[in-house]
């Protein structure tokens, strides 16, 4: 199992990072805002230093029924791939759902599901009430650790958290439903680099509605 890999960022894709180790590239899918704090950094050009992702290996595909793929879901910090394995093993959030609903540090989320804070895991990403409540049932009294977490490298940056978090609310105000807000919210985020705040997101999502020749409200 391939738990570390240490290389250069050479892109930075929608959900995903190319990391060059060597003659070899490897792709590692990272949660939305880490892409967006990427963009941002770098304004859309891919960093140049070193960089270590710890990682878990997925494999996608049933066995014995066609191909199948391995895929490796990278955090900076080692404490976040321990919440990312406690996290995926409520009933209903797949790694894939996870790193899209990972929109506000890993300290807020430990933190609400300590308090059974229902409000804010419901607003993450694809976690309705029912799987907010299978979070607290299934990690309530294992997230100490990471409520506690003060380290000043977050897993997502905090001003794309907070954007993305109220963007969201918006979107699920005016109709949209979670999957399609998350798609918008990272489209807006990965086509302009220097959104500020969630009022900017909007614009920038109605604006690309609008360009594609969709209705922007419903």
């Amino acid at each position: 199992m391939i738990c570390q890999v240490s290389g250069t960022v050479t892109a930075v894709e929608d959900y995903s990072l190319t990391l060059e180790v060597g003659a070899l590239a490897y792709e590692i899918f990272v949660p939305t805002s880490v892409v967006a704090h990427y963009r941002r950094k770098t304004n859309g050009s891919a960093p140049k230093e070193p960089e270590t992702f710890h990682t878990i290996q997925y494999i996608e595909g049933a066995s014995g029924h066609g191909n199948q793929f391995m895929r490796l879901v990278g955090f900076k910090r080692k404490v976040e791939k321990e919440f990312f394995q406690l996290y995926t093993g409520v009933e209903g959030v797949g790694y894939k759902t996870a790193l899209k609903s990972l929109v506000l540090p890993i300290q807020k989320i430990a933190l609400a599901i300590e308090r059974n804070d229902l409000a804010t895991l419901k607003k993450l990403p694809h976690i309705g009430t029912r799987t907010a409540e299978k979070m607290v049932a299934t990690l309530k009294g294992r997230m100490q650790k990471f409520a506690l977490d003060l380290s000043d490298e977050p897993l997502t940056a905090g001003p794309e958290a907070d954007i993305s978090s109220e963007a969201l609310q918006v979107l699920r105000q005016v109709g949209y439903g979670d999957a399609e807000s998350s798609d918008l919210i990272h489209q807006a985020l990965s086509g302009n680099a220097k959104i500020k705040s969630s009022e900017e997101m909007i614009r920038e999502i109605f604006r690309m509605k609008n360009a594609a020749g969709s209705p922007a409200e419903r």
